[in-house]
């Protein structure tokens, strides 16, 4: 079956780097097997290694054989999808290097164009600076950048500063890998197209909500920027608050990215804030001390910041609960949990939803409602019938495509970071007014006693998982 979508050339910037060689390669390779690959489309890898195309397609093949693995890859399809790549050595901030681009490119406008900034967010700036300067960002571009943008909601509109004054607002395309999961992706279509439990989707019938997202990992080489931002800020922000906004936002008008993306920034905008108050009944920050994961020792926080090259404090928390409420006449007064952690006993995530005691609820519902995102999706997200063959496409895979069909609504708007950030600096300035405890919990544990004692307030107690085997 022909692809009836126009040409496009990819444009990887940061090409031969650890991001494109792992996740955005690969993720080209399974849309261009399955056919989601318009034709005519090239790849044009760019970085500053001085290699010849022969000796990138070495690369680039031998990665994918490693991460596609045999049941994945294949020879046949790798001799027609490598035919699509290109390889240009390219410094950014070298301004006669982008006539190199722009020859490979010419004539501009001709073909669609996606770029997207594999390449640490200083150099952000130069890369749009020169695409507007070259005359390379016509109406047919469009850039995708990776999240976390920013570190505060000062340096998130900075950024955001940058990526405007090139490209606008229809254009950027900013990936949260999150949003790229099959199953949070459903979640819309749990709730709003079949409509199975919608009505039941209020604060009438629903005790508490909470959303867990537990890894078995510690720092793995980013001690400088774990430690510098903690989980609040890594995951909080980013991945947890994502999920929050699909699972409490109202219905949208209809599914163009707009409205549902309107509907995501109306959940961060109802958060009531939580200040130096209030922050002791609902925020709970920890780190990991010594431990057990499956039966093997791990070390403390500290002793693996010890064990980096990283000059840091150990002042980051590598866990972090909070208790939510959403000020808005649908949730008024029912609490949502959310905690994240690292060095915890299994890896994963799951969305478990109390609902009251009473009459005029389901049978079904006369026990929480458990929607696993991670490792397994649950099958009340399984929301379409599979072939017995059936592949989970990747995170990246699943938004490489949407990128392609010009489909926003899996991508976040500056308008939900800003509101989000300026939500998240409101609780680190009142951790720095209140002195809140850093509490310590065992590697292998599910957090501190001090999370558990958050629910217990109110009566409740966190939904625990058995163990799972880890996987991607």
């Amino acid at each position: 079956m022909k692809n009836k979508m126009k040409a496009l050339d990819i444009v990887l910037f940061g090409g031969a780097g650890d991001l494109s060689l792992r996740k955005l390669l690969p993720a080209l390779y399974h849309l261009f097997r399955d056919g989601k690959m318009p034709d005519h489309s090239r790849i044009i890898a760019l970085a500053r290694s001085k290699m010849d195309r022969a000796d990138f397609l070495s690369l680039v093949r031998e990665k994918l054989a490693l991460y596609l693995g045999d049941q994945y890859f294949s020879e046949q399809v790798w001799q027609d999808f490598s035919a699509l790549l290109e390889y240009q050595d390219m410094d950014l901030q070298r301004p006669g290097d982008w006539q190199k681009l722009k020859d490979i490119l010419n004539p501009i406008g001709e073909r669609d164009i996606v770029y997207y900034l594999a390449v640490p967010p200083a150099l952000f700036a130069p890369a749009c600076m020169q695409l507007k300067a070259q005359g390379l960002n016509p109406a047919c571009s469009r850039l995708v950048v990776e999240k976390p943008l920013g570190e505060d909601a000062a340096s998130a509109a900075a950024i955001n500063e940058i990526l405007s004054a090139s490209f606008s607002e229809k254009q950027i395309y900013r990936i949260d890998h999150y949003l790229g999961k099959e199953a949070v992706q459903n979640l819309l279509s749990y709730r709003f197209k079949s409509g199975a439990e919608e009505a039941f989707w209020n604060k009438e019938y629903i005790e508490n909500i909470q959303i867990t997202v537990a890894e078995t990992v510690g720092v793995e080489g980013r001690a400088d920027f774990l430690d510098r931002v903690g989980l609040l800020r890594d995951m909080m922000q980013n991945h947890l608050m994502q999920i929050l906004c699909f699972v409490a936002m109202e219905r949208p008008d209809s599914f163009a990215a707009d409205d549902v993306r309107d509907r995501k920034v109306a959940v961060v905008k109802a958060l009531k804030l939580i200040t130096e108050d209030n922050i002791a009944d609902h925020v709970v920050r920890a780190q990991y001390e010594e431990g057990f994961i499956k039966g093997k020792p791990v070390p403390s926080y500290r002793q693996d910041l010890e064990n980096s090259t990283a000059r840091v404090e150990g002042r980051g928390e590598t866990f972090v609960a909070l208790k939510i409420l959403l000020e808005n006449e649908r949730w008024q007064g029912v609490p949502f949990y959310l905690r994240t952690g690292k060095c915890l006993n299994s890896r994963y995530a799951d969305i478990v939803v109390q609902f009251k005691d009473g009459e005029g609820l389901e049978k079904h519902m006369a026990k929480p409602l458990v929607l696993e995102l991670q490792p397994h999706m649950s099958a009340e997200l399984i929301v379409e019938e599979r072939a017995s063959d059936h592949r989970n496409a990747d995170a990246y895979e699943k938004l490489l495509w949407h990128v392609m069909r010009q489909n926003q609504a899996y991508f976040v708007r500056h308008d939900e970071i800003m509101a989000a950030w300026q939500w998240i600096d409101g609780i680190r300035a009142a951790w720095a007014t209140t002195d809140l405890p850093l509490h310590s919990y065992a590697a292998g544990s599910m957090g501190p006693e001090a999370s558990d004692i958050l629910l217990k307030k109110q009566g409740h107690q966190w939904h625990e998982r058995m163990p799972v085997k880890d996987q991607e």
